[in-house]
């Protein structure tokens, strides 16, 4: 080939890839432009037209009195951080001047210990409260529900602190009840879950209303038998299908026959016993247990379902009478 031909060669082949590289560059501008016409539609679609004269609610009802904050603080005053002797622990709330309301299983096997009441120190660390602890006296008064399934326990508390220094009066007592409650209710939850300072479960919790067909697959044979373990247990059924997919979450009957509440909330091993209350800090029940399901083809795998807790009108209706005989 002569040097005349091998130059048009290469002549041609740079005509053919200047061509591409046009090709190239007009396509990569095209798309840049079309790029950035799209941002520019996005834009107009996400950006928010500012007007300073309104206000937009999220429609999630987290607006709150600020009165919310100040009867949270009374209601916290009475509920105590049970320590026994063998190592058990569980969270009470003072119904009387010297009964305490817990969760019966926390004295499976010991009854004998104290409890102790967190009181703000301005001059305390914001991760350590001072505490004024008072003996638990069972010998006084200790008594439980005869029906173990609802787990009530109630139990004496000594008139002084454990160094003479603090009268039981100065803890005070729970004075707001509310025997009755619908589904949807806000569900806050003071409780010293393992053994740590006082702590506080608000609002993201409601009652929960559920069919019977969930209910009745928790057995009241079951429940004795499982309820009060340290870790949560389930129901062993081979045809179980996890319930909440087919659940319906609706109001339920105020005057429900149902003893129990079910709700979704933190809870670890020491909240048993820890009051429940509404938005008002009325108590409406106590906490005692987890309740979980394992799976239908995942045998040993569990789901969380609900945390469960005993209404406070079956509490008041049985104590009345528990406690008659007992001058306290």
């Amino acid at each position: 080939m002569s040097l005349g031909n091998t130059a048009a060669s290469n002549q041609g082949a740079n005509d053919g890839e200047d061509e591409v590289d046009a090709i190239f560059r007009h396509s990569k501008q095209r798309f840049h432009e079309a790029h950035l016409g799209i941002l520019d539609a996005l834009r107009e679609l996400v950006i928010p037209t500012r007007r300073a004269e309104e206000e937009e609610a999220l429609f999630n009802g987290e607006l709150q009195s600020s009165r919310f904050l100040y009867e949270g603080n009374k209601a916290r005053k009475f509920v105590g951080k049970i320590f026994l002797q063998n190592g058990n622990q569980g969270t009470g709330t003072m119904l009387t001047e010297r009964i305490l309301l817990t969760a019966s299983h926390v004295f499976k096997n010991c009854k004998e210990g104290e409890v102790s009441f967190e009181q703000v120190d301005p001059n305390a660390s914001f991760y350590k409260m001072s505490e004024v602890k008072f003996a638990l006296e069972p010998d006084t008064c200790f008594v439980s529900h005869p029906d173990s399934s609802l787990d009530i326990g109630l139990i004496a508390v000594s008139e002084r602190s454990l160094d003479g220094g603090t009268p039981l009066s100065e803890v005070g007592y729970c004075t707001k009840i509310l025997p009755s409650i619908t589904a949807g209710t806000h569900v806050n939850i003071i409780q010293y879950p393992e053994n740590s300072n006082q702590m506080v479960v608000l609002r993201s919790n409601q009652i929960l209303h559920y069919d019977e067909s969930f209910l009745k697959l928790f057995s009241k044979d079951f429940i004795e038998h499982h309820r009060f373990e340290t870790r949560r247990r389930a129901v062993k059924k081979s045809s179980w299908k996890w319930p909440f997919s087919k659940a319906r979450e609706k109001a339920a009957d105020s005057d429900s026959s149902s003893p129990f509440l079910h709700y979704r909330a933190d809870t670890k091993y020491g909240s048993s016993g820890a009051p429940c209350f509404d938005d008002m800090w009325n108590l409406i029940g106590f906490h005692h247990c987890a309740l979980s399901v394992e799976h239908r083809n995942r045998p040993n795998m569990f789901t969380y379902a609900a945390n469960e807790g005993v209404r406070i009108n079956v509490v008041t209706e049985w104590a009345d009478e528990a406690l008659a005989s007992y001058n306290l």
